[in-house]
């Protein structure tokens, strides 16, 4: 649930409270209940309403603290994708869910070729500028629910729930030519063009975390080796 909304929601049960309290105080002191409502109905009305709507707005603003502060500890701060951290974390989440529902789960490791190169050439803060295009063109190609991070320097990962490794090469290879065919733009005189290199598998009944994404690496390893630019599955 969208943290604002859950903390406002905890925020109106608990400003609820105020008058409760305040009722069973001056019953607890001998004052008979209706009496005490028909003769202060107005106080009551006020820290019913006024308290929880003061509450309510509070608990939307810590909600958003806490949905901001979360954000922060699970996205990438160059490209704005998720993390290495959290990456791993939904691999186990989505193993779980993969042997509960009996459904397929595969993952894409890619990176981008000869990457030291742009940096060593045109600087890292050109590099930095052809990672978060690269980033921008993969998230745009991506469904909903999968799990898209950087990863490493040059690294990154996409983990495709409900999705078979036949079905994530096919996702891979169109985004090794969605990225060979695409220049980014510097500058006003000045266009990089890049490529990347693929692993992609599907994880295995009992298979852990570590053995699932190091089945990955080796596929993108064997990519790199037989020549780069290209999809191994």
């Amino acid at each position: 649930m969208n943290k604002a909304i859950l903390r406002s929601l905890q925020a109106a049960i608990f400003a609820i409270g105020a008058p409760l309290g305040w009722l069973l105080i001056r019953y607890a002191g001998g004052t008979e209940i209706l009496e005490e409502l028909k003769n202060n109905w107005g106080l009551y009305s006020y820290m019913l309403f006024g308290t929880t709507l003061v509450f309510i707005i509070f608990g939307v603003h810590v909600g958003r603290q806490e949905q901001a502060t979360r954000e922060l500890s699970i996205r990438d701060p160059l490209t704005g994708i998720y993390n290495l951290r959290f990456y791993i974390e939904r691999i186990g989440q989505e193993i779980s869910r993969a042997k509960r529902y009996d459904t397929p789960l595969s993952m894409i490791y890619f990176d981008l070729d000869y990457f030291k190169k742009v940096n060593d050439q045109y600087g890292h803060p050109i590099g930095d500028k052809v990672l978060c295009k690269i980033a921008e063109q993969v998230k745009d190609s991506v469904r909903a629910h999968d799990v898209f991070a950087r990863v490493g320097g040059e690294e990154f990962a996409i983990l495709l729930p409900r999705c078979n490794v036949q079905a994530a090469a096919a996702n891979a290879e169109r985004i090794r030519q969605a990225i060979e065919n695409l220049t980014i733009n510097v500058n006003n005189t000045l266009a990089i063009s890049v490529t990347v290199s693929a692993g992609v598998t599907q994880w295995q009944n009992d298979e852990a975390v570590a053995e699932f994404y190091k089945r990955a690496d080796e596929k993108l390893y064997l990519a790199k080796q037989q020549g780069r630019n290209q999809v191994v599955y």
